[in-house]
C-alpha cells in the first residue's frame, strides 16, 4: 500500500479557532488601512481579536487556560459587537457590508468549535442561542429596512439567517453524534480486543495474543520464546488457599513484565505456564531475568520456583512449531527437577 505524501497533524480545534480569526483580523486591518476605511469601531474589535488570540496561543499557561474556558462566549461577543455597530452605528460605512459578511462566516466556525469541543446536545443548545442573539440583533434594523432591496435589508436577512445557519447546526448535530458513535464504537472495539487478548487474573497478554504475536513478531529473526511453568502452586493452593496462590501468579506475572522490557513482551498462556518473547540483544539475559523474578517471588513464598524453556526462532517456522520447540524445552528443564538453580534449558534446531 502506498504511503501519502502528505500527512497532516492531528487537529486541535482551539488552536484552528484561534489562528483562523488571528489572521483575518490581520488581513482585516490591512484592508482596513490600505482602502483608507479605518473606522475605530473596527480597527477596535480587530485589534481585541489579535490580542485575544496572541494570548491563547503564545500567553503565560494561566490565560492560556482562561482563552481555553471562555473562548466561545469572548469571540461571540466580539463577533456581536460588529455585527450591531454594522446595522445603527456604522450602517452607511464602505467597509460595513464586509464586516456583516466576516460576521456571518466566522459566526459558522464557532459553531463548528462548540460541535468539536461540546456534547452534541449542548453543542446545539449554544450554537442555536449564537444564532438567537444573531437574529435579535438584526431584526430592528429589518424592520426599518422592509421594502429596501439590499442583501442585508428587509426581512431576507433573518430568513436566511434561520435557514441557512439553522440548517448547519442541524448537520453539524448529525455529523456530531456520528462521531461520538463511530468512538464509543471504536472503544468498545478496544474493550472486547483486550478481554479477548488479556488475562484477567493477571493483566497479561493471554495465549491468544501469543499464538497471534508468534506469526506477525517483527523482529522474530534471532528472537527468543521462552516458556515457563511456575513449581510450587499446587503447594501454595494447599497450604495458604487459593487467593495466595493467585497472588504468587500475580506476583509472577509482574516480575515477568518487567522482564520483558519495552522490547519483549510476557504472556499467561495456561494456569501456571507463562511465556516470554524477547528480542536478539536480550535474550541472552534469560537466565537472569528468570531467576530474579523467581527470586523475588521466593521472598514471599519460599516454595516457589520455575522450570523454563526456550528456543530461538527458526527462519521459515511456524509459530506453532516455535511454541512447541519451547514447550518441550521446558518439560525437558521441569524433569530434571532441579527447578530453582537448575540452568534453563534451551531447544536445540
Amino acid at each position: 500500500m502506498r504511503r501519502p505524501w502528505l500527512r497532516l497533524p492531528p487537529l486541535d480545534p482551539l488552536r484552528l479557532v484561534l489562528w483562523a480569526p488571528l489572521w483575518a483580523s490581520l488581513i482585516g486591518l490591512a484592508v482596513l488601512y490600505a482602502q483608507g476605511l479605518a473606522a475605530p469601531l473596527y480597527v477596535g474589535l480587530l485589534l481585541a481579536v489579535v490580542l485575544y488570540d496572541l494570548l491563547g496561543l503564545f500567553g503565560p499557561p494561566w490565560a492560556r487556560a482562561r482563552v481555553r474556558e471562555h473562548f466561545p462566549v469572548a469571540y461571540l461577543l466580539v463577533l456581536l459587537g460588529g455585527w450591531a455597530g454594522s446595522f445603527y452605528v456604522l450602517p452607511d460605512h464602505p467597509a460595513t457590508p464586509m464586516a456583516r459578511l466576516g460576521t456571518l462566516l466566522h459566526t459558522t466556525s464557532l459553531y463548528v468549535f462548540l460541535f468539536m469541543r461540546r456534547k452534541p446536545v449542548v453543542a446545539q443548545g449554544q450554537s442555536l442561542l449564537a444564532l438567537a442573539l444573531l437574529l435579535l440583533v438584526a431584526l430592528p434594523y429589518s424592520w426599518q429596512s422592509y421594502g429596501q432591496l439590499g442583501a442585508f435589508d428587509g426581512p431576507a436577512l433573518p430568513l436566511t439567517l434561520v435557514f441557512t445557519h439553522g440548517m448547519l447546526i442541524l448537520a453539524l448535530r448529525s455529523f456530531a453524534e456520528a462521531r461520538v458513535a463511530l468512538a464509543e464504537a471504536h472503544a468498545r472495539a478496544q474493550t472486547l480486543h483486550e478481554l479477548a487478548h488479556r488475562d484477567p487474573l493477571t493483566g497479561l497478554l493471554n495465549r491468544r495474543a501469543l499464538e497471534h504475536d508468534l506469526a506477525t513478531w517483527p523482529w522474530r529473526v534471532g528472537a527468543l520464546l521462552a516458556v515457563m511453568d511456575v513449581d510450587g502452586l499446587k503447594g501454595v493452593n494447599d497450604t495458604l488457599g487459593h487467593a495466595a496462590g493467585d497472588d504468587l501468579l500475580r506476583r509472577f506475572a509482574h516480575g515477568l513484565a518487567q522482564a520483558a522490557g519495552p522490547g519483549g513482551r510476557a504472556y499467561r498462556i495456561s494456569g501456571d505456564e507463562f511465556a516470554l518473547l524477547l528480542p536478539g540483544q536480550a535474550a541472552a539475559r534469560l537466565e537472569t531475568l528468570v531467576e530474579a523474578v523467581a527470586g523475588e517471588v521466593r521472598r514471599t513464598y519460599p516454595q516457589a520456583g520455575a522450570s523454563v524453556g526456550g528456543a530461538r526462532w527458526q527462519p521459515g517456522e511456524s509459530g506453532g512449531a516455535w511454541l512447541a520447540r519451547a514447550d518441550r524445552a521446558m518439560y525437558r528443564h521441569k524433569e530434571r527437577r532441579r527447578p530453582s538453580h537448575q540452568r534453563p534449558e534451551l531447544e536445540r534446531p
